[in-house]
């Protein structure tokens, strides 16, 4: 893939996040640098040739963290989380994730993807503090 190409994917989920986020907890650099981690997968949700919503996968050893999952606000409800969930199928590794304890929505869309609650880590996010809980499947 051009560097181009590599920088636009990266403008694109900078974005995403800013738009679900209202100011992205990563900088434009952070999403370029973890874009070209080796060891990072990046799945797309296109409508009109454009992105509007990405997950992110780190595989580790012997295990694959969903590091974010997004999709901008004007496009939520209409499935694209599920889409995107569908392709960790494909995933060999065990998965898990963390999510904000108050996140109803994304807890839901993970339980129906197969995750389960394996435990909680106390005060994780900041702008609020709350805890984390860490679903696996």
């Amino acid at each position: 893939m051009s560097n181009v190409c590599k920088e636009e994917r990266a403008r694109a989920v900078f974005e995403v996040l800013t738009d679900v986020y209202d100011s992205s907890p990563w900088t434009y650099e952070q999403v370029l640098a973890d874009m070209a981690k080796p060891d990072t997968d990046y799945f797309f949700v296109y409508e009109d040739k454009a992105i509007v919503g990405f997950l992110s996968l780190q595989q580790l050893v012997g295990e694959c963290e969903l590091t974010n999952i997004a999709i901008k606000k004007a496009y939520q409800k209409k499935g694209y989380g599920k889409l995107l969930l569908e392709k960790l199928d494909d995933v060999a590794c065990p998965i898990f994730l963390e999510v904000r304890a108050s996140n109803s929505r994304a807890k839901n869309l993970y339980q129906k993807a197969g995750f389960e609650v394996i435990g909680k880590r106390r005060n994780y996010y900041h702008n609020p503090v709350e805890d984390a809980i860490i679903m696996k499947r």
